[in-house]
């Protein structure tokens, strides 16, 4: 399996993968301009992705994953150990992302690759007419 940065003319690799939330146009070319992101491929068949970029916390950087999909488990695992490479790489010595407790495979997977899981979670309050939907899904996700 290879993992790679990505172009935006990888837009249609990455939405087969990206299930029922598509990704923007707008999305991807923020995302390839990172230096964190990646997709994973076997031969020309998409496997997953990762989106990530730095974001200065004020007194250190941390390489935040928003968005994390892959076929199996080894995917995941391969996207996660790109990310940490990348961000060490850059000198950026934490890596984080906000964990849906009921993506167990995705929990393995970071367990694997070293991460440790909690005890934080995630409050969020979506504004307009989204959040009057009671939409909360795709937050730092």
């Amino acid at each position: 399996m290879r993992f790679r940065p990505f172009t935006e003319l990888d837009l249609d690799l990455l939405n087969r993968v990206a299930g029922s939330r598509p990704l923007s146009l707008g999305a991807v070319r923020h995302f390839a301009r990172t230096g964190h992101s990646f997709l994973a491929e076997e031969g020309e068949e998409p496997m997953g992705f990762a989106l990530a970029q730095a974001v200065w916390q004020g007194e250190a950087t941390t390489v935040l994953i928003t968005r994390l999909e892959g076929k199996d488990q080894a995917t995941l695992e391969g996207l996660l150990a790109a990310v940490v490479k990348s961000a060490y790489d850059a000198g950026v010595y934490e890596v984080a992302l906000h964990l849906d407790p009921e993506r167990k495979v995705l929990a393995e997977a970071l367990r694997t690759q070293g991460f440790a899981i909690g005890p934080l979670v995630l409050a969020v309050r979506v504004l307009g007419s989204r959040g009057q939907r009671g939409e909360t899904r795709g937050v730092l996700e």
